[in-house]
């Protein structure tokens, strides 16, 4: 049996990390996070994010379950879906500076202020 870590996915952000190392552990894999301390405290990619590691005798059976979630995209290597949503929020204003998940839950209720008002003057 061989001890070796080996790289299976690199993230930028915890929740999708968060994400593919539960289900794994719930696969029986054993998982392992390098960088995950200095990924969060510091600009997200100075240290090229968060590795997810597993045992070589694991990497196969790991690799497998990661692509079957289709947390990356297969076109082309453009990066995972939490990617894209954080490309296009970084770009607007006043939501630009905040970070990720406050992004995702302000326009979650930005969203549904104006499904309220809508509703409203429909109703009124």
């Amino acid at each position: 049996m061989e001890n070796r870590l080996v790289t299976i996915a690199t993230f930028s952000y915890a929740p999708e990390m968060g994400l593919v190392r539960s289900k794994l552990e719930s696969e029986g894999i054993e998982c392992f996070v390098k960088d995950e301390l200095v990924s969060q405290t510091y600009i997200h990619n100075a240290v090229g994010g968060m590795k997810l590691q597993v045992k070589a005798d694991d990497a196969e059976w790991a690799a497998r379950i990661v692509e079957e979630m289709g947390i990356f995209e297969q076109d082309g290597g453009k990066g995972s879906k939490l990617g894209a949503f954080d490309r296009v929020t970084r770009r607007m204003p006043l939501l630009g500076g905040m970070s990720l998940v406050v992004r995702f839950f302000a326009l979650l209720v930005l969203i549904a202020i104006i499904l309220s008002l809508v509703y409203l003057m429909l109703v009124f």
